[in-house]
């Protein structure tokens, strides 16, 4: 039995097939690699041309019938040939036959298509892996983003608010005690005391007590100077005498100081503790006492 190699025409995949199993006509075949399905024609050496012709073998003589009939027996045991399939009847014999499923004969092992598919499900799990994980490293980023956003804002809020906090408390009162309780306290009136003291004195058999200090203009313009109110308390941080006055000058440049002293007669014997500040508006004007005048 003679054998061919036929190519296939996309992939180039070659495989050696029997000769015999072609029709004169050839057949259709299908790769099994790339699945491609091409016509094949059958090799030259099996066309359809006439066969040789057989010389004339000169008459022997005579046989018995039975020679005969085993001659007969012996010719019709000999394997024959192998013959092509004839064409479809209803067609023209040079017409090549139309594609049949029955014709569509696949070279090679057909199981090895199956590892291409589970090759291309791992692969589309893993892309599916590798889409999830970049979406998760993307999450995290913009969390972490977030996070940095929302430290810096409120940083540079605190900053801000720490900056202007005189700004801020001007416009809102209120937040001076937010101010004082976080260790920031805000002078709204640009005015600070420095080197507040007292002393008991006697004058004329009297005793008196001697308070000074220093007013110093911290605001960077001109400040209008209030009155001043001084109040003592006792040992409780009751306030048992208060009395105000007024300022030798009524206002003071930036950075510059005054100085101020007054004198109290016969202060109350249980004061223990001394208020130097400015009078509110809510404070009364009058003192529960004499008005000592600043010196």
């Amino acid at each position: 039995m003679s054998r061919m190699i036929i190519t296939c025409p996309s992939c180039s995949t070659r495989y050696p097939v029997e000769a015999s199993s072609f029709a004169p006509s050839g057949r259709k075949v299908r790769c099994a690699k790339c699945g491609q399905s091409w016509h094949q024609a059958p090799p030259a050496d099996l066309d359809d041309s006439p066969p040789a012709a057989v010389e004339p073998v000169p008459a022997a003589e005579p046989a018995p019938v039975f020679a005969a009939a085993a001659s007969r027996k012996k010719i019709f045991g000999e394997k024959a040939a192998p013959v092509a399939d004839a064409p479809v009847s209803g067609k023209a014999a040079g017409e090549p036959p139309a594609p049949d499923s029955d014709d569509d004969v696949v070279f090679g092992d057909a199981p090895a298509v199956a590892p291409v598919s589970a090759t291309a499900d791992i692969g589309n799990r893993f892309r599916a892996q590798v889409r999830r994980a970049a979406s998760m490293r993307r999450g995290k980023v913009l969390n972490a983003a977030g996070w940095v956003v929302l430290v810096l804002f409120a940083g540079a809020t605190l900053a801000g608010g720490y900056q202007w906090r005189a700004d801020i408390a001007s416009f809102w009162p209120a937040t001076t005690k937010v101010y004082a309780a976080v260790g920031a306290p805000v002078n709204l009136r640009g005015l600070e005391f420095r080197n507040v003291a007292y002393e008991r004195q006697e004058e004329e058999g009297l005793p008196v007590l001697a308070v000074s200090g220093e007013i110093v203009n911290v605001s960077g313009k001109t400040v209008a100077l209030p009155r001043l109110r001084v109040g003592l308390r006792d040992g409780a941080q009751r306030e048992l005498y208060h009395w105000t006055l007024a300022l030798g000058q009524n206002e003071l440049p930036p950075d510059e100081a005054t100085n101020f002293i007054t004198r109290l007669s016969s202060p109350p014997v249980e004061a223990r503790d001394i208020e130097v500040r400015f009078v509110r508006e809510q404070d009364d004007a009058a003192p529960n006492g004499g008005a000592p005048a600043a010196e």
